[in-house]
């Protein structure tokens, strides 16, 4: 699999057909993302009580994605990025570490950059990209797990979430209209929950935690030039 891969990039590197992506050009791109993310938790707060060492991790997760980068200059582009709601498993760290799943959520990350594309007219074409996010997260609920932790059924809420967005990535030709593209980002992502805990007695129990998700997400795909 890797030696034809390796021949075709070599074959097209010598070509001299390269297509020069231009100034008005728009580039579509399909394809999967995975969303790895780094995680840093704050200690969870149940009603006054700080509990140290009761933290949250966030699986990974992957799903389509889309982005579309219109070219303002030969150089320099502005894209959109979208994807298929992505889904993560939320599980205790720290003293929480081996309890299992104990919620989830989904999430949808638009993010708006502006690109800087090295070489433009060629068939090998780097690029690297500064942007906002902006995280929006829904369908969230808790377990069982969690549910008997804190001491009755639980509802969650997560807020919505900005933050910069770091991007390399290259498109490879292989025709006029048609490419390959990887791409790398780091997206910084706050997570910011409450929990909301209905108690035998009747009353209710306010938890929070927050927790930095700044992932790392690769997608690899197929573009299309028009």
């Amino acid at each position: 699999m890797i030696r034809p891969l390796l021949t075709l990039a070599a074959v097209a590197l010598m070509s001299s057909s390269a297509m020069a992506q231009s100034q008005g050009d728009w580039l579509l791109r399909v394809g999967l993302g995975h969303v790895n993310p780094d995680v840093s938790s704050d200690n969870l707060v149940a009603g006054d009580t700080e509990l140290d060492g009761y933290q949250i991790d966030v699986g990974n997760n992957t799903r389509p994605i889309v982005n579309l980068t219109w070219m303002a200059a030969d150089h320099f582009g502005i894209e959109l990025l979208a994807a298929w709601p992505f889904e993560h498993n939320i599980r205790g760290d720290g003293v929480l570490d081996g309890a299992g799943k104990l919620g989830e959520t989904k999430h949808l990350p638009p993010t708006l950059s502006f690109q800087y594309h090295f070489l433009p007219n060629q068939v090998f074409r780097p690029y690297a990209g500064l942007g906002l996010n902006y995280t929006t997260f829904f369908d969230s609920s808790t377990t069982t797990t969690l549910d008997d932790a804190l001491g009755g059924p639980s509802s969650l809420s997560i807020k919505d979430s900005w933050g910069l967005a770091l991007q390399v990535g290259v498109d490879f030709e292989l025709t006029e209209s048609m490419f390959l593209n990887v791409d790398l980002r780091y997206i910084q992502i706050e997570a910011d929950a409450r929990i909301r805990t209905d108690l035998p007695d009747g009353s209710q129990l306010e938890s929070r935690v927050t927790a930095d998700l700044d992932p790392w997400v690769i997608s690899a795909g197929v573009g299309f030039r028009f």
